[in-house]
């Protein structure tokens, strides 16, 4: 059985959690807690982060549909330490696959083509993300270490990220 009711619907899904990674990378950026390349490549990613928003808040509004908003906040304490460097990269870790996961196990829910082909496009970036990711944790180490990323279902993607959730605005 689906999850999903329709299109927009995949949309949102994806919109809350590009909302949750925009607003890690942004508290991530702002703490003072990043130095060299992690604050390089944060501040990058955090725009790559933002791009998405902007760009499913469009194609949703331009479809006729209501865009989530941003939660008021976001608890990602509850998913390590943000007072360090290694803390920050550890949860960028953790967060950076479950995004690729989630693209990859809501595309065959979505109907439209070209919606297919967008969320196409921000997957990869997020597979690149999740790599860069593991180069500055792990400078010598293989950066894509499997030739094939999970798909996860919406289930498992909202019992990741449920915990990290703040009220809805």
């Amino acid at each position: 059985m689906a999850y999903f009711t329709n299109d927009i619907d995949v949309l949102n899904f994806a919109l809350t959690l590009e909302h949750l990674e925009s607003a890690f990378y942004q508290m991530a950026v702002s703490s003072g807690k990043l130095q060299g390349n992690a604050l390089s490549y944060f501040t990058i990613i955090g725009a790559h982060e933002d791009a998405h928003v902007v760009g499913l808040t469009q194609a949703i509004s331009n479809a006729g549909g209501t865009p989530v908003k941003a939660r008021a906040s976001y608890h990602f304490e509850v998913l390590g330490d943000l007072t360090t460097q290694d803390g920050l990269l550890k949860i960028a870790s953790m967060l950076e696959p479950i995004g690729v996961g989630a693209y990859d196990g809501a595309a065959p829910e979505i109907q439209n083509k070209d919606y297919l082909a967008a969320a196409g496009s921000i997957v990869q970036v997020e597979a690149r993300h999740a790599a860069i990711v593991r180069a500055v944790i792990a400078p010598n180490a293989n950066p894509v270490p499997d030739a094939f990323a999970p798909a996860m279902t919406p289930q498992q993607v909202l019992a990741a990220v449920t915990p990290v959730l703040g009220p809805e605005q």
